[in-house]
């Protein structure tokens, strides 16, 4: 169902005139592409006449500067600019544009290998392709649907002025499609995380990169419908369009997250769920797929019109570092909506969304120059010094898309020179920033749980008897919603807890398990246990790998089973990531906030080696057996406990553990599905006596979060909520607003738990009117008022003159 959505003009006959001079250029003709054409540089590699784009310019002379380390160019900017070229030979027939277009689509068929996937970078104008960089490997990943998208796009344009040529970029586009459709082995089946529902085939597991391939598809299809394009389309459409969780009131606010092992995570660079549903609604007219678009732009992209734009949300906005790829995200996301459903109102906040490349930003800086053709890299504050004033690729053809988007829609185009004039925002609080009023709490440092960003670095535990109070400021007199950031536990053992079991006898590291019949294993062979790229997931009897683990005063030992249908390892030393290995991360307490260990298993040509990648170099003291079996191949290992930071191993202590490899491309498969380089992520190992089950530990205690503002009754919030394992997540205090006074206010939080252990774990308030209003003014005087009501989800926007 749409939702509500007023507008209101006014009209005040006495207006004066605007003087001449005053009235902005016609946005059709800001479109300058000289600054991209000047990074776009012909080459000739392999007889073929192609182009690479240069991916740094910096201030003040914007002169080439190439990535150190990766290249001088990629497919990452080059397919972009083949697109932003084919838009502007659509829009204005240029020919130089179209052979431009056509230069660009040649290097991207260049960097494409025989099996779809893609390499990114180029090392020089020779064409030496970066086959082995972490940002270059061949993929399905960013770059591999950039330049998909670039090939479907290239077929609808050529279609109609170079079919000869069209069919050259459909073969292209067809190995590719063809990799993604393999992708999709677990095609109607859903992971459950933290109790979400979350479908399971997604390439990657990102429905980020996977809406860019969506666009691609869709681009080709409008050009050369049949069923097999329609049948990749539809189940990659079906995924993201599924993947949408909140509403207006509850995080994560209707938004498509953007990975299948982060729900609550979303970037504006590359978020193009909402643009891709739209388009690929329209093309195959699926209504359901341009509605789930629609609820996340009239709620969660809404948000950031009506309050403020933020770079990310992961939990808390976070509104630093924002760049014109976001600009372009959301523009691109209301035109998209606007074509598929004729409402004027996505064009209109279109419009207001591209104004920020004209100074509707937070440091009130035109980021584009219209004489120049120049897009500024990005903003991290707001003051106009902390306008990054560089000029690289992404940037520049960010901005012109999102600028040839509204450029020739008058009722869009309207809105690029407003400026703000007033606005109601939210405001975060540091839950560490606050008082201590009693007791005595933990302080924690860590940037990111590997699934959500820690708001400023740091949060607070909080355990019997710790209490804290920090002022809120209410800046008028209004009705908030009051949001916490904090870490849902669970209120159970975990079901995969792990032990090492002491052993008198030492074994013989040869690669022959027998000697570990009685130690128990810990497996990976479930799709819960994929940090990424489960589609490609042909079972645990194809592929998984279980863990063993024994240890007495010297070494920690480990015997891992891997069933695989093969092995390949090519290389060596700090190389194996290429190819299969097994990788090793270790803490040496529960209580660790950093790894104290990265290694990695691989049997290489030379041998088998353990790499020390905290140290750059082989682990000393460490020996390695591998072993090939019937269904895949045994690694066993010792390990001296000081590799890992153990200084007096003992019975009943624990440390960490975590052991992962990839099943192909760019999939990743480890004991607990969690990103295993965040220390608290890891696997809980109890060093035990014998192969004797552990005395079963009393049920813990629920754990209660206490909240309230100055003299009212405080609300108990519970936190042993999490289904599997601890998440971090944004809850809402109560439903019911708060009615703030104007002026400073007293937020008090304390742990309430039953259970003296317990402890409650806080990073950040979020303060929001209920609701968001921001007042913006025309050069012509005209005042434009847009609300968002965050309880409702009504929408208005006015007019007066």
């Amino acid at each position: 169902m749409w939702r509500k959505f007023t507008i209101l003009l006014v009209v005040l006959i006495m207006l004066p005139l605007i003087p001449k001079s005053s009235i902005p250029t016609r946005a059709a003709d800001l479109v300058n592409f000289d600054h991209l054409r000047f990074l776009t540089q012909p080459v000739t590699i392999d007889g073929r006449d192609m182009a690479i784009v240069h991916i740094y310019s910096e201030y003040p002379k914007y002169q080439w500067v190439d990535a150190a380390g990766e290249g001088i160019s990629a497919v990452d900017d080059v397919a972009r600019a083949a697109i932003a070229y084919m838009w502007q030979y659509e829009r204005t027939k240029d020919a130089p544009s179209l052979d431009s277009a056509r230069r660009c689509l040649e290097f991207v068929r260049y960097m494409q290998a025989p099996d779809g996937e893609f390499y990114n970078f180029v090392k020089d104008t020779a064409g030496t392709i970066n086959r082995t960089g972490s940002t270059s490997y061949k993929s399905l990943t960013w770059w591999a649907m950039r330049g998909f998208w670039a090939l479907g796009e290239g077929v609808r344009v050529f279609a109609h002025v170079d079919p000869a040529y069209a069919d050259q970029l459909a073969a292209s586009y067809q190995l590719t499609e063809a990799a993604i459709a393999k992708t999709f082995g677990n095609y109607g089946r859903m992971n459950t995380l933290h109790g979400f529902q979350i479908p399971a085939w997604l390439p990657n597991g990102a429905a980020d990169s996977s809406a860019i391939g969506l666009l691609g598809m869709a681009a080709y299809y409008q050009a050369r419908p049949n069923p097999q394009t329609a049948d990749v389309l539809t189940k990659l459409a079906e995924g993201i369009a599924a993947y949408r969780l909140g509403d207006d009131t509850t995080y994560p606010f209707g938004m498509h997250p953007e990975s299948d092992r982060a729900p609550g995570d979303w970037h504006d660079w590359g978020a193009h769920m909402v643009d891709a549903l739209a388009v690929a609604g329209l093309t195959l007219h699926k209504q359901a797929w341009i509605d789930s678009a629609a609820a996340d732009a009239d709620s969660f992209l809404l948000r950031q019109l009506a309050f403020e734009r933020f770079r990310n949300m992961s939990v808390v906005p976070d509104r630093f570092g924002q760049i014109a790829y976001g600009t372009d995200m959301i523009v691109g996301a209301y035109m998209a909506l606007y074509r598929a459903t004729g409402r004027d109102r996505y064009a209109r906040y279109a419009g207001l969304a591209a104004s920020w490349l004209f100074g509707n930003n937070m440091a009130g800086v035109p980021m584009y120059d219209p004489a120049t053709g120049r897009v500024a890299d990005g903003i991290n504050g707001s003051v106009s010094w902390t306008v990054n004033r560089n000029a690289g690729a992404e940037s520049t053809i960010e901005g012109l898309m999102a600028l040839m988007a509204v450029a020739d829609v008058p009722l869009a185009a309207q809105y690029l020179y407003v400026k703000p004039t007033d606005s109601a925002r939210w405001h975060i609080y540091e839950a560490e920033d606050g008082g201590r009023i009693s007791g005595q709490p933990i302080y924690y440092h860590v940037a990111t749980t590997g699934e959500a960003s820690v708001s400023g670095g740091r949060y607070v535990g909080l355990g019997r008897g710790n209490t804290m109070a920090i002022t809120l400021t209410a800046p008028t007199e209004d009705d908030y919603l009051l949001y916490v950031a904090h870490v849902r536990q669970v209120h159970q053992q975990p079901s995969n807890a792990a032990r090492a079991v002491h052993i008198d006898q030492p074994p013989t590291i040869d690669g022959d398990l027998s000697e570990w019949s009685a130690i128990p294993a810990v497996a990976a062979n479930s799709r819960e246990q994929f940090l990424r790229g489960s589609g490609l997931w042909q079972g645990p009897s194809v592929d998984s790998h279980a863990v063993q683990f024994a240890w007495d005063a010297t070494n920690l030992y480990m015997g891992v089973t891997v069933r695989a249908p093969q092995y390949v390892q090519r290389y060596t030393l700090s190389e194996v990531w290429h190819d299969d290995a097994l990788w090793l991360y270790a803490i040496n307490s529960p209580k660790a906030d950093r790894l104290s260990a990265k290694f990695t298993f691989a049997q290489t040509p030379k041998g088998p080696q353990i790499w020390d990648w905290e140290n750059s170099r082989f682990l000393m003291g460490a020996v390695l057996a591998w072993k090939k079996t019937d269904s895949g191949y045994v690694y066993e290992a010792s390990i001296p406990w000081a590799s890992i930071g153990v200084t007096k191993p003992q019975t009943g202590a624990s440390i960490g553990i975590e052991a992962g490899r990839s099943i192909g491309g760019n999939s990743f498969m480890d004991l607990t599905g969690r990103d295993p380089d965040i220390a608290q992520n890891l696997l809980p190992v109890t060093l035990t006596d014998t192969n004797t089950n552990a005395q079963a530990a009393a049920a813990p205690q629920p754990i209660f979060l206490q909240v309230g503002i100055d003299d009212e009754k405080p609300i108990l919030i519970p936190e042993s909520t999490a289904p599997d394992y601890d998440f971090l997540w944004l809850d809402l205090v109560r439903r019911q607003p708060f009615h703030l006074m104007a002026g400073t206010h007293t937020l008090h939080y304390a742990y309430a738990g039953a259970s003296d252990d317990g402890l409650s774990k806080v990073d950040a308030f979020l303060l929001q009117a209920v609701v968001g209003q921001r007042t913006f003014r025309q050069p012509n005087g005209t005042l434009i008022t847009l609300t968002y009501n965050t309880l409702t989800g009504e929408a208005t926007w006015s007019e007066t003159f």
